[in-house]
């Protein structure tokens, strides 16, 4: 188990150029946009997004991991780059790497998962093994393995290229001439059948130290690449889901949720129930046994409002997944992998082809689908049961990996003295620049951008300066107001007929809080731009809270607060807030939910609050799409014409709170735990000013030092520096894995903290690294703004910035010359003010033995280590 992951990521550290050139890693991260990879039980998926002129140069490194994956021998035109050219040390590094991002799914609550899919899978099957593997798989694991897997599988036959975006057909087609035909024909090795089976109906049991019981129920459907299978998996999952929207109504359960287990050709729908205590778990079977007999009623009873209603969100979604390249390329490749309704060689499209089969579903169809798969008599059954004695998670291997010299991160291509100068851009973004804008009478400002690359729209109403810090003296009351409005629906009494536009038409509109503002959004085709914006104005005039609901979530809060692990991970999160901003700054104060804050909420409070801030004087409203903006602006100017101003919010204070020092505490878990989180972070000055692209720069600069750590050491894994846009006072602050800060292996954390801020250190000193990581980061970011995107979501958050921080609409244009003219001056500045080390914050969540060893590794003196309540 875990050798395709593993063989994925070694697929990233070929060198195609020769043995002395970096690894083709380090080249995507300077050439790509976007760039990942991930494995599944039935396939891995190669993501890369590249600015046009690069295509060719993308192409070459697809067709490169073909020829890695071959092994072949060196010919006087190409060196030898396969799989077994691999250093061990490197390997060996990588290895620990991929051990890393396993093991942050240790724990007993998360390793748990992994054990009961190997409980309803039959011994031996193919899907009975996890993707990623265990420790101490991972750590057996040798290069000779990987490598044999990779000419295996990695065959040209078992490989479909996708290529979507700004290039033309015959470019294209002319690419894949140049460098996929020099690849050799082989035979793959057979795949391992994947055989229908029916799960055991008995009750398993597994003994683990989890917090609370869970109950698993499973049923086997058919292929998902099937007629059957479709209808079997819609009717489960939908059924399923409504049922999990009421979960915390039921006395016996927390939570009900559906999971699916396994891959495309043998899925397991599965029910997880998160039980209120071991008494319970014969009311959870018996709940489980009627909702599944019931699963099929009201498809075969002909509810057309329904069926209607889940249908047109399937194909809103879909649509949604084909405007994003990477997701687009995702969807494609599923279909020519596992459709078999249509040929690869045919002129249908896949877009409507998929669209064309959610609309054929129909309710006799997915009622017998579900009827038959859903049987209890054909159920696994697997019941978790907590025990300090049981299982503790995944078990650390013995093997332990020692960086042998240095590894950093360097490119051929980078030439360190191009940081003595500006950069010449001449490109213009052009895309926003078509944005229009006006103010309505009542105060409300109007953004809008007609694009026509797809029949979509996207739709987002921001409300400035209500977000969660705008109720500081009742800490949930703006982020309740903002996270529970919902719409009123309607259906005749006999449910025969929606009158419900939003269901009709797949339109739903989500709406959510940061500490800044609220925002609602919603995304279709532009058919349905009224609906949406329609709706934006009924949720703030006529958006309901319920009481019940809320009395729920007071209930939900108050029995999380009774799990250890909420207790800590708050502590942890209260700890970093009041070191970044003081305890009394309004981010602090809202930072954490308890239950005595949640029990100021109500109904009433709720309806006051949207009354008097969700209004036109806070709002923005931004319409990005296929769309007249001369109708457009007729239709918004009439929806919201008679909306009153309401309360205008002033921003949150944007200074923190002064500090004499350095701070420096560990947050004690009571489970030993085999990562530690942390959080190393420099407060940073609030909202968005001149300097913004030199900060820019250094906090590139800043996550190029720490990715730098996972090819030196191979002791974390995905974690950089950020710095978040806040109207109030931001900061520089280690992300990855975590809430808030990054997870790293808890036996090397302190190994691992202590190069991150030695190599924090090197920077304030100028060293040998600073002009080429000057020079990537500022390369990075241009290329980045350049890429302008089409896609409608990603372009409404790039509107939605301007409105935060009232910037003029030319403002990427003159972002993108500021960056071209950042100097190292300029990095040198910041550091001095920004990056103080009487400034620095570092934060650890950990075990007390793991947090002792961390930071006396890491050389850091005077902590503070703080335990919960506990209450």
């Amino acid at each position: 188990a875990g050798l395709a992951h593993f063989a994925e990521h070694l697929m990233f550290q070929m060198r195609p150029d020769g043995p002395t050139t970096p690894p083709i890693f380090q080249t995507l991260l300077e050439l790509a946009t976007f760039v990942n990879a991930f494995t599944a039980a039935d396939m891995t998926h190669y993501w890369t997004t590249v600015r046009s002129e690069n295509f060719d140069a993308m192409l070459k490194i697809e067709a490169m991991r073909m020829y890695f994956a071959a092994d072949l021998p060196a010919t006087p035109e190409l060196p030898a780059f396969g799989c077994s050219t691999i250093p061990v040390p490197e390997f060996e590094r990588e290895r620990d790497v991929v051990r890393n991002e396993i093991r942050a799914q240790s724990g007993a609550d998360s390793y748990i998962e992994q054990l009961v899919e190997e409980k309803l899978f039959p011994n031996g099957h193919a899907y009975e093994r996890s993707v990623g593997g265990d420790d101490a798989q991972i750590a057996s694991m040798q290069l000779s393995e990987a490598c044999k897997f990779l000419k295996d599988f990695y065959a040209p036959e078992r490989a479909t290229v996708i290529i979507a975006g700004g290039i033309d057909v015959d470019t294209a087609v002319a690419g894949i001439q140049k460098w996929f035909t020099k690849i050799p024909k082989r035979k793959a090795a057979p795949r391992t059948d994947v055989a229908a089976f029916t799960p055991k109906h008995d009750k398993v049991e597994i003994e683990a130290d989890v917090e609370r019981p869970t109950l698993w129920i499973g049923w086997a459907l058919p292929p998902q690449n099937t007629p059957e299978g479709e209808a079997a998996r819609f009717g489960a999952f939908s059924a399923f889901s409504r049922i999990a929207r009421k979960a915390d109504e039921y006395g016996f359960a927390y939570s009900v949720q559906p999971r699916f287990l396994g891959g495309q050709l043998a899925p397991i729908f599965a029910a997880r129930i998160e039980l209120r205590s071991l008494g319970k778990v014969d009311e959870a079977l018996a709940f489980a046994q009627r909702a599944a007999s019931q699963a099929y009623r009201g498809w075969d009873q002909g509810s057309y409002a329904e069926l209607e209603e889940e249908k047109n969100r399937a194909k809103a979604n879909q649509i949604r997944d084909f405007e994003a390249l990477p997701s687009r390329t995702l969807q494609v490749g599923f279909m020519v992998q596992y459709e078999k309704d249509m040929e690869f060689g045919s002129d249908k499209m896949y877009l409507f082809h998929a669209l064309d089969k959610i609309d054929k579903f129909d309710g006799a169809r997915v009622a017998s689908a579900t009827k038959k798969a859903l049987v209890w008599d054909k159920a696994g059954i697997v019941l978790v049961k907590p025990s300090e004695k049981g299982l503790k998670g995944d078990k650390r291997s013995a093997v332990t990996f020692k960086a042998q010299g240095e590894h950093v991160m360097a490119n051929a291509t980078i030439d360190p003295n191009e940081a003595k100068r500006p950069l010449k851009v001449a490109a213009e973004l052009k895309t926003l620049a078509s944005a229009q804008r006006f103010t309505m009478g009542n105060g409300m400002n109007v953004v809008m951008l007609p694009i026509h690359a797809m029949p979509l729209v996207t739709a987002r109403m921001i409300f400035k300066n209500a977000g969660d810090a705008s109720t500081p003296d009742n800490p949930a009351l703006a982020a309740a107001a903002g996270g529970f409005l919902s719409r009123v629906g309607d259906m005749d009494p006999n449910r025969k007929q929606n009158t419900d536009v939003f269901s009709r038409t797949g339109i739903e509109i989500q709406c959510g809080t940061d500490d800044d503002s609220m925002v609602c959004g919603t995304s279709g085709i532009n058919i349905y731009l009224d609906v949406m914006v329609k709706g934006f104005e009924r949720m703030m005039k006529a958006g309901e809270y319920s009481q019940e609901g809320i009395e729920r979530w007071q209930k939900r809060t108050k029995d999380s607060w009774k799990l250890p692990s909420t207790q800590e991970t708050n502590e942890y999160i209260r700890q970093v807030v009041s070191a970044l901003y003081g305890p009394d700054h309004a981010y602090a104060k809202t930072a954490i939910l308890t239950p005595d804050i949640a029990g100021k909420i109500g109904k009433d409070s709720l309806d006051s609050f949207r009354d008097k801030h969700y209004r036109a004087g806070n709002a923005t409203l931004i319409l990005v799409g296929s769309f007249d903006p001369v109708k457009t602006e007729k239709m918004v100017r009439g929806v919201f014409g008679d909306m009153g101003k309401g309360t205008v919010d002033p921003p949150v204070e944007a200074k923190s709170a002064e500090r004499t020092g350095p701070v420096f505490v560990g947050v004690k878990k009571k489970k030993e735990d085999q990562q530690v989180t942390v959080t190393i972070a420099y407060p940073a000055p609030a909202g968005v000013d001149g300097q913004e692209a030199a900060r820019r720069v250094l906090s590139e600069m800043l996550s190029l030092r720490a990715q730098d750590i996972r090819f030196k050491l191979g002791s974390t894994y995905g974690l950089v520096f950020a710095r978040q846009a806040k109207v109030g006072p931001t900061s520089y602050m280690l992300r990855g894995g975590a809430v808030v800060g990054g997870t790293i292996d808890a036996e090397r954390a302190g190994e691992s903290i202590k190069a991150i801020r030695d190599s924090l250190d090197g920077l304030r000193q100028g060293d040998k690294d600073f002009n080429e990581h000057f020079v990537r980061a500022r390369r990075k970011l241009i290329t980045g703004m350049m890429a302008e995107s089409t896609v409608t979501a990603e372009l409404a958050g790039r509107l939605g910035f301007l409105a935060m921080y009232n910037l003029k609409g030319d403002y990427y244009n003159t972002m993108l010359q500021q960056l071209a003219a950042v100097s190292p001056a300029q990095i040198r500045a910041l550091i001095k003010t920004e990056l103080d080390p009487s400034k620095e914050i570092v934060v650890a969540l950990g075990d007390k033995v793991h947090l002792d060893k961390a930071f006396s590794e890491a050389g850091i003196k005077d902590v503070k280590i703080v335990e919960p309540d506990y209450k």
